[in-house]
């Protein structure tokens, strides 16, 4: 799990060759767990897919699956990169 600055000017927190499974719980610990919503249909790709985002209070998260990061989450504010840094850490990133 790795949390950096990604090229939007937001943090993005990559979770590598995490197992499916996983990454439900990880969504289910966003809805259950933080109140989040999901926002949007997947899209599939050859070497991506795109799920649908993560929506909380006052932020957006892009959420999906490449080749080159594995399973992430993206922000696109101010506000979801306090989010996403605070989840970090709550994930022991």
């Amino acid at each position: 799990m790795d949390l950096h600055l990604a090229a939007n000017g937001h943090q993005m927190l990559e979770f590598g060759d995490l197992p499916a499974a996983d990454w439900l719980a990880i969504v289910l610990r966003l809805v259950d767990g933080h109140g989040c919503t999901l926002v949007g249909a997947p899209v599939g790709g050859f070497d991506s897919q795109i799920f649908p985002s993560v929506q909380g209070a006052g932020f957006l998260l892009a959420a999906g699956r490449d080749i080159w990061s594995g399973h992430y989450l993206l922000s696109e504010s101010a506000a979801g990169d306090d989010f996403l840094s605070r989840f970090a850490a709550e994930l022991g990133a």
